[in-house]
Order: structure tokens, then sequence, then C-alpha cells
């Protein structure tokens, strides 16, 4: 498995034994490829990663299983199949149920709309000549906040046929 680490060994590597070509030459590149393959090159090289990491904030992780990163860290994503990465800060939130009222306010402006619809459309679904859309949204608040409730037309007509 490769993680952080031994992709910064690599990188260490190839840029040490490429300068060391640029100023000594083939054999000096030779020389330092060798040393950095050799256990102390190795542990040179991995104690050298781990000091500048820890100046700099950054935790080299394997999270290959998974983990909880809260500080900046250096790790390979997708190593052990997909991945999610993403901050917890930009999580959605859960909705909140709404209340009862709400609900119902909700259900009378869908009542509304549905009736100021059926008003202001023809049959095949198009809007009648000269009415748009605000009209149809206008009719509906309009009938939403004068309109009866459900039974209160036959509850009046109750009331009126009773008192005679």
């Amino acid at each position: 498995m490769v993680d952080a680490r031994t992709i910064l060994r690599g990188l260490a590597v190839a840029s040490a034994t490429v300068a060391a070509g640029a100023v000594g030459g083939p054999v000096a590149a030779a020389e330092v490829a060798a040393f950095m393959a050799s256990p102390p090159g190795r542990k040179l090289t991995d104690a050298v990663i781990e000091q500048t990491a820890k100046e700099r904030g950054v935790v080299l992780e394997d999270l290959a299983q998974g983990g909880f990163v809260t500080q900046p860290t250096l790790g390979l994503t997708g190593e052990a199949g997909p991945e999610f990465v993403f901050p917890l800060s930009q999580m959605p939130k859960p909705k909140r149920k709404r209340s009862r009222s709400a609900r119902a306010a909700d259900k009378q402006l869908s009542r509304a709309f549905k009736e100021a619809n059926a008003r202001y459309r023809r049959k095949d679904g198009s809007l009648r000549k000269g009415r748009t859309q605000a009209d149809i949204a206008s009719l509906a608040h309009k009938i939403r906040k004068n309109g009866t409730k459900k039974g209160q037309v036959r509850k009046t007509a109750r009331r009126a046929y009773e008192r005679r």
C-alpha cells in the first residue's frame, strides 16, 4: 500500500538525485540515489519528512481505513477504493419538521392555487387570454385570505335555514 510518507520519500529521493546530478554529474547522482535507498538514507529521509511536517503543523496519516481529520493532514485518498472527502462544516443541516399550523397554511395555499388555476386556465392547461402567472398567484393569495374554510359554506347555510 502506498501512503503519504512513501510518496514524500520518493519526491525527496528524486529531487536530491536530480540536484546531485546537476551539480556533480551522473556519478554524484548515482551515489546520492544509492545512499538514500540504504537504511541510513531512508531513516534520514523519514526523519526530515516527519520534522518538516511537524514544523508546518501537518499530520501524516494513513486514511485507507477512514479516519476523522481535525487539522491540516497530508494523506492519500482513494488508495483503498472510492472515498468521500468533504468538510463537516458544509454538511446539509437536517430539515426541521414544519409546525401543524404551517402545514395547514401550505395546504390552504395549495387549494387556493388549484382553484385559481381552474379559473384562469383552459382545459388544455394554457392560460386564458390576458391572464398571466402573476394573476394566478395574486388570485390564489386573495382566495386564501378571504376564502371560506372547508365546511364553512354548509355551516352558514345550515344556520340560515335554522333561523327561519
